[in-house]
This record gives C-alpha cells, sequence and structure tokens, in this order.
C-alpha cells in the first residue's frame, strides 16, 4: 500500500516538473517572439477565439493551442505591476532561480501561493 501512495507522488511530481518546463518552454518561445521587433505595418486586432468546450474529460494528447499574444503596452504594463512591489519581485527571481535549478516543487508551488 505504502509503495502505491509513494509511485502515485512520484508520478503527480513528474507530471508537475513537466508541466512546469512546458510552460517555461511556451513562455520562452513567447518572450523569443516579442523581442524579434514588431512588424513594421500596424497589426490589425485579431478576433478573440471562440471558446472550445471538450467533451472529453481524459487529457489531450498533444499540445494546448498557443493563446494569442498580448499588445506590448499590456505586457509592459503588467511586468511594471509586477516588479514594482520589492517582495514580491524577490520571490519572482528565487522563482526563476529555483525552477531553472530544478529545486523541489512543493517548496516552488509555496513560493508561487505567497505571490498571490
Amino acid at each position: 500500500m505504502a509503495t502505491n501512495d509513494t509511485n502515485d507522488m512520484q508520478r503527480m511530481q513528474q507530471d508537475a516538473i513537466r508541466r512546469v518546463r512546458e510552460m517555461q518552454n511556451r513562455a520562452q518561445q513567447s518572450l523569443s517572439r516579442s523581442q524579434q521587433g514588431a512588424s513594421p505595418e500596424p497589426q490589425k486586432p485579431e478576433p478573440e477565439p471562440q471558446p472550445q468546450r471538450h467533451h472529453d474529460s481524459s487529457p489531450a494528447k498533444g499540445a494546448p493551442p498557443a493563446l494569442p499574444l498580448p499588445q506590448p503596452s499590456t505586457l509592459s504594463n503588467l511586468f511594471d505591476g509586477l516588479l514594482q512591489d520589492g517582495e514580491r519581485t524577490l520571490i519572482l527571481i528565487l522563482l526563476l532561480i529555483l525552477v531553472s535549478e530544478k529545486a523541489d516543487t512543493g517548496l516552488i508551488f509555496a513560493l508561487m501561493y505567497l505571490i498571490i
């Protein structure tokens, strides 16, 4: 019985680590796209995507569809808001370091909770 609990815990931790890595990859891709610079043509606002309803409760096998990137001004406002609070900024930097060092996921989630 204890081995089942241990196996379940390890499986959940590995799944959480996989999801964190996927989020990091998406964030890195988004950052690299935004750093490449905007096109000289003015961007037309894209219509909002229609919400998709999933009737299947099992997880999708492919990667989830990418969300549209926020406008650069919105993104800079978000970063300005996050970086104004010194304590929150310190926790964010600590989170980045811990994630890159592949630290304990429990600690990472606890720090994420503090940011909320």
